[in-house]
């Protein structure tokens, strides 16, 4: 009898993959800002919104509908989930749950998840970013893209919640970590990020905006970093920030 992991292993990913990114509230806002850049600069359109959730404290409105404040987009083969609101323990099941079904239903081949991790070091000149994978298939994607391997580490909270069942979905899927500022909004990082999603995805990212705007999106985010860290900050109690091992 296969196991689950063997059964995943025998289809190759495709070479021009249907992708998935995830952009939700963490350290340094990575995913935030780099999926919300990402949706305006590849003019995505809005598709649909991730609902059963059990708060919604927010709606966004575009084009004159109401939606809620996790959103999806769509650009051809790649689409795009963007949250205006962090994702807590009480929501997290009900959102990953949603999140892999919308993947399932749309085909969809790889789920990136980009996200930030606190650095001891940054050097604004060398920003790394690592990659941990739920499928041995997504190696060769990691290697093409200079993405070296989260090795070692500990991961709490609601993302832990998520990777599970990331992990035990039969959609393979890819967690960025970017080196950034743990407790502030982090452009320079998030800008890092989005140049490794639009390698991933071969589509080219003018960057020339986000650059311009870098000041103003520290100042937009302070308070979404607020809220975030106040979960984060729930992990911290009983459990230190991931660390990497080289």
């Amino acid at each position: 009898m296969l196991s689950k992991s063997n059964v995943k292993s025998l289809k190759k990913i495709p070479t021009q993959p249907s992708v998935l990114v995830v952009g939700i509230p963490g350290p340094g806002l990575i995913g935030t800002l780099a999926v919300s850049y990402l949706v305006h600069a590849l003019d995505m359109e809005i598709v649909g919104e991730i609902e059963n959730l059990d708060t919604t404290p927010v709606v966004f409105i575009d084009g004159g509908e109401i939606f809620g404040p996790i959103r999806i987009y769509k650009s051809g083969s790649f689409y795009a989930v963007l949250s205006d609101m962090p994702i807590d323990y009480d929501m997290v099941v009900s959102f990953v749950q949603s999140l892999i079904e919308f993947a399932q239903k749309n085909a969809i081949d790889i789920i990136v998840l980009p996200n930030g991790i606190q650095a001891t070091e940054k050097d604004p000149n060398n920003i790394k970013t690592f990659g941990l994978s739920t499928d041995m298939r997504l190696d060769a994607v990691m290697y093409e893209n200079d993405i070296p391997k989260f090795l070692t580490g500990m991961i709490a909270g609601p993302d832990a919640t998520i990777l599970t069942y990331l992990k035990n979905s039969p959609i393979p899927s890819l967690v960025l970590f970017t080196q950034c500022n743990f407790f502030f909004p982090d452009p320079e990082s998030a800008m890092h990020s989005i140049k490794t999603i639009s390698s991933i995805i071969k589509r080219e990212v003018d960057l020339t905006e986000f650059k311009k705007q870098m000041n103003y999106l520290r100042l937009q985010g302070r308070q979404l970093m607020e809220d975030t860290l106040s979960i984060l900050q729930q992990e911290k109690e009983t459990q230190k920030p991931p660390q990497i091992y080289k």
